[in-house]
């Protein structure tokens, strides 16, 4: 699509935790900074459970502001999506928790922008990607076991 369709990050890292309790730990935005390096601060913005239309705050690192942004598509679980669909401009972050075994899961991050917002968010491209990244090696790096010393 050249510039109606930007990609940021498509990237997937395995988790050793269940995808139930990934998922719910994805959740707690009150604890994102403890092990989200990418964020500076985090909050719900909505009150009651998380689905659709459920709006969420959150401080990038390369931002001076926090971005305030709606769950456009929930599976509990499973499904996390943020972002906005327009007839004419389309941010979305999704994130897939898919069981792997029992205490095992893969987290898939898909982020991408069509339209208007393709065309205005290329010039931040790369910091997209990189708090996108980010955020992805650092959720799979809050649950890994660290190893014991021989």
């Amino acid at each position: 699509m050249g510039l109606l369709r930007l990609e940021f990050i498509d990237y997937s890292t395995d988790v050793d935790a269940s995808a139930k309790d990934v998922f719910a730990f994805f959740k707690k935005l009150d604890q994102w900074t403890s092990w989200n390096s990418a964020v500076k601060s985090a909050a719900p913005k909505s009150t009651g459970e998380w689905g659709v239309g459920f709006k969420i705050s959150f401080e990038p690192e390369f931002l001076p502001f926090p971005l305030v942004t709606k769950i456009i598509g929930y599976q509990e679980d499973r499904l996390i999506e943020w972002g906005i669909r327009t007839p004419i401009a389309t941010l979305v972050h999704r994130f897939d928790f898919e069981p792997r075994g029992k205490n095992r899961c893969r987290v898939r991050h898909r982020e991408y922008a069509e339209g208007l917002l393709a065309v205005l968010s290329r010039p931040m491209r790369k910091k997209i990607e990189r708090f996108d990244r980010k955020l992805a090696d650092d959720l799979q790096h809050a649950f890994t076991k660290p190893q014991k010393a021989s």
